[in-house]
């Protein structure tokens, strides 16, 4: 079949031959009534109950130490400024990204003259909890909100685990999507190494059996059998989330009408990690119907790969997308199911 005709690179990991050891059976289900109860609270449910405290805790610091010194009507006092961090430190925790380097610049007014040593274990609460809400391969990249949401949500590029470090940076640095889908053609040899890496990482026995037809998947891609990769990829996908999710979760998950309502995946409604992992499950589940007419979509999706098999649909960049997609949503569930 006709390939995208991108040059390769190798990426960011070497070369390996595949493990063609035969991987666990399907285990037993898991009961995951806590699990769904607990994917689909707010994802800020991390991060504000700690950026209110903090936010609580500036405003009584600064009323208390500022009152002695302070006019009664001030417009531009510290305290107001203060007041205009705390709304700004919510927007910043929501972005998870810069947080310490804004509190301190924030602050430098206010801890010219007062500098206590708990501020010290501030900073490192913070750190840590972003480094628990960022996987490795995003954590010294961290990208914001905004940059998450674009690949996320407008392109579908799976984010969380994988690719590598040095991927995830070219496609941030990138100018717009049709350079980010090159890249990912060039180092399509070096994303089956990151996601590989992942997969060998993989241990929860609930996902054993699935994790080892992602490597077939992989094995698939390298022998250059892009269309079964892409097919098993889809069919996985599909596996994965009627095994591991009850209806309704899945089709608040993989309900993307957008084109007819022009309504998005809303990152506010679940927690960090499962919004991140399933915002491009939510987009390669844009509604496709052949009877209608709808044109086959060059990007990855799932239904196209059901019901619209073409060359248009079936390339080995999309079955990188494909790969790269159950990867990430194996992982999270090997990290978060009990």
């Amino acid at each position: 079949m006709a390939e995208d005709k991108e040059p390769e690179d190798a990426g960011e990991a070497e070369d390996q031959e595949p493990d063609e050891s035969e991987d666990a059976g399907q285990t037993e289900s898991v009961d995951l009534s806590r699990f769904y109860a607990s994917a689909f609270k707010p994802f800020h449910g991390y991060v504000w109950n700690q950026n209110a405290w903090i936010g609580k805790m500036l405003a009584e610091s600064a009323a208390v130490r500022m009152r002695p010194v302070l006019p009664r009507i001030v417009v531009d006092s510290p305290l107001i400024r203060m007041t205009a961090f705390t709304e700004n430190l919510r927007r910043q925790m929501a972005g998870l990204t810069g947080f310490n380097d804004m509190v301190r610049k924030a602050l430098e007014p206010l801890t010219a003259t007062y500098r206590p040593p708990q501020w010290h274990s501030v900073f490192a609460s913070l750190g840590d909890v972003i480094n628990r809400l960022y996987p490795e391969n995003l954590r010294d990249v961290r990208p914001d909100l905004d940059d998450l949401e674009e690949l996320l949500v407008e392109e579908g590029i799976p984010l969380m685990w994988v690719p590598g470090p040095q991927t995830v940076r070219a496609l941030l640095d990138a100018p717009d999507a049709a350079a980010r889908r090159r890249i990912i053609g060039r180092r399509w040899k070096g994303i089956v190494n990151d996601c590989e890496a992942v997969l060998e990482e993989v241990t929860h026995p609930d996902v054993q059996n699935a994790r080892g037809f992602a490597r077939d998947v992989a094995r698939a891609l390298r022998a250059g059998h892009t269309s079964a990769a892409q097919a098993l990829a889809a069919n996985l996908l599909d596996s994965l989330l009627q095994r591991h999710f009850d209806q309704a979760a899945r089709v608040r998950l993989t309900k993307n009408d957008f084109k007819t309502t022009g309504v998005k995946f809303k990152f506010e409604d679940y927690k960090f990690k499962v919004a991140c992992t399933f915002a491009p499950v939510w987009y390669a589940h844009a509604k496709y119907f052949p009877k209608n007419g709808d044109p086959i979509p060059r990007t990855f999706g799932r239904h196209p790969s059901a019901h619209g098999v073409s060359r248009t649909q079936y390339s080995r960049i999309n079955a990188v997308y494909a790969l790269m997609l159950v990867t990430s949503v194996i992982k999270f569930f090997d990290t978060e199911l009990p």
